[in-house]
């Protein structure tokens, strides 16, 4: 790392300790806006990334099983075996948060108004 690199990052541990102990307010960074901004995702946003990341780990362990039935050199058996198992965790983890998050709905729904 360089000594600019190094100082900025000194400097920048300073300010944030300055803050920490009600000093000087440094405009280095401002860590209730990164922590509000950080706060306002969505459930629903949440909850289709995981989707979109278990469906890009079926397609991957589907696309190294075909590479390696095809014959290509650089996929071993221990690799495509790997990706059939991840795949298959992140799919059983998939469906156990699915039953988890329909058992809470369901509860909820059937307490008393």
């Amino acid at each position: 790392m360089a000594v600019p690199a190094i100082n900025s990052v000194v400097e920048s541990m300073q300010a944030l300790a300055a803050q920490a102990s009600g000093g000087i307010q440094s405009p280095a960074v401002n860590l209730n806006s990164a922590l509000q901004e950080k706060s306002e995702t969505r459930f629903s946003d949440v909850l289709l990334d995981s989707v979109k990341s278990l469906n890009e780990v079926r397609n991957q362990s589907s696309a190294m099983t075909e590479k390696f039935m095809l014959g290509a050199p650089d996929v071993s058996l221990n690799d495509v075996m790997v990706g059939m198992q991840k795949s298959s965790l992140a799919l059983n983890l998939g469906v156990q948060v699915r039953n988890k998050l329909v058992s809470a709905y369901q509860e909820i729904m059937s307490m008393p108004v």
